[in-house]
């Protein structure tokens, strides 16, 4: 059977060429991260390892504004080391998909759950426009790779070469997806892996 032709769902955004690096992150992102390892009873062993300073930009930062990704950064990087099992990371950031339902995230889906008759491919395309509104820089594209198979890239992101980060947003995809699916399963592509790169193989049934 010959190769499916890949077909370019939503390309990387126009912006990338004049801001390809992710200079910030959304508040929004970070405060429903937090509060997961919170509800993990991580919080307290986290903040240890957390900057006061970047602990002082949380405080003083509105939820729904925007955070320096360098704070974002310092914030993965603490989680990452407390060497949480990668099974509870998965959870943990499908837990960040539900807590964001309540802000911006659930007006997408919402929005996209009221359409008659909705298809999967559908849905993870709206699903897949959270991503510009959690980073400000950078960007990611979405390429049809099968009949229900999609391949998610993101370009330009520093939280990119933290392992915490790619495994909980793993989860995150996976839990968003399922609002459309009976059963989606993710996977990282090492191929794209890079210091501010990253991608994910998305099936589903």
């Amino acid at each position: 059977m010959p190769p499916y032709p890949e077909e370019q769902l939503v390309p990387f955004p126009s912006t990338l060429s004049d801001q390809p690096e992710v200079t910030h992150c959304r508040g929004t992102l970070l405060v429903a991260s937090r509060r997961t390892l919170r509800d993990h009873g991580h919080f307290e062993r986290y903040r240890t390892l957390l900057a006061e300073e970047h602990e002082t930009t949380f405080a003083s930062h509105a939820a729904a504004g925007w955070i320096p990704i360098e704070a974002g950064v310092a914030h993965y990087r603490a989680c990452d080391a407390l060497d949480v099992p990668v099974d509870e990371q998965l959870v943990m950031g499908a837990a960040v998909v539900h807590s964001l339902q309540r802000t911006f995230l659930g007006t997408v889906l919402r929005a996209a759950g009221r359409g008659m008759g909705i298809t999967p491919l559908f849905g993870m395309q709206k699903f897949f426009t959270i991503y510009g509104r959690s980073f400000r820089g950078g960007g990611g594209r979405l390429v049809r790779t099968g009949p229900k198979e999609l391949r998610v890239e993101f370009v330009g992101n520093p939280v990119a070469a933290i392992r915490y980060f790619r495994i909980a947003y793993r989860g995150f995809i996976a839990a968003g997806c399922e609002t459309f699916a009976t059963r989606v399963v993710t996977a990282e592509l090492d191929s794209y892996l890079s210091p501010t790169s990253m991608a994910y193989r998305i099936a589903w049934a």
